[in-house]
C-alpha cells in the first residue's frame, strides 16, 4: 500500500493512507477496542452506489476515539485517516440516502452551529478522491455576480 500523508479539506481530515479495495456504506454502533481506542461506528453494506443520493462510505471502516478525542479510521490493520468529532458526524450521515445539503443541514442541527455546505462538499470529495466512498460526489460551486 502506497502511504500518503496529507491534510486536505474540512472538519480537520487527515488521510494517511489509501489504496485499499473496499465494498459498501452503511453504519452500526460498536463498543471499545484498546488498543485503538472506543469504536463508535462501522461502515456496513446497505445499498448500491448507482441509487444513492449523496455520498456512501465504503463498508468495513472503523471509527474509533482516541484518548486525544481525535477519531482514526481503521480498515483490519491500516489507519486511513482522522476526523474531528464534526468529521465523525459526516460520515456516520453518509449512507447514500442524503444529499450533501441534507447532511451538512442534519450536522448544523447537531452541533447547534451553522455548517458550510462547501466545506461539506469539500469533505466528501477528498473522501472520494481518497477512495473511501462507493460513489462520485459530483458538486456544482458558484458565486452570485451582483
Amino acid at each position: 500500500m502506497e502511504r500518503r500523508a496529507f491534510v486536505k479539506g474540512a472538519f480537520g481530515l487527515a488521510v494517511m493512507a489509501a489504496g485499499t479495495g473496499l465494498g459498501f456504506g452503511a453504519y452500526s454502533l460498536y463498543a471499545g477496542d484498546a488498543a485503538r481506542g472506543t469504536k463508535v461506528l462501522t461502515t456496513a453494506a446497505s445499498m448500491a452506489p448507482a441509487v444513492a443520493e449523496g455520498p456512501l462510505m465504503q463498508a468495513g471502516i472503523a471509527l474509533y476515539e482516541q484518548a486525544d478525542g481525535v477519531l482514526a479510521g481503521w480498515l483490519d490493520d491500516t489507519q486511513l485517516f482522522t476526523v474531528d468529532q464534526t468529521g465523525a458526524a459526516l460520515i456516520s450521515l453518509a449512507d447514500g440516502t442524503r444529499s450533501i445539503d441534507g447532511i451538512a443541514a442534519e450536522v448544523a442541527a447537531l452541533i447547534g452551529a451553522p455548517v458550510d455546505v462547501a466545506e461539506v462538499a469539500s469533505f466528501f470529495v477528498t473522501l472520494g478522491q481518497s477512495g473511501f466512498l462507493q460513489n462520485t460526489v459530483v458538486v456544482n460551486l458558484y458565486e452570485t455576480q451582483a
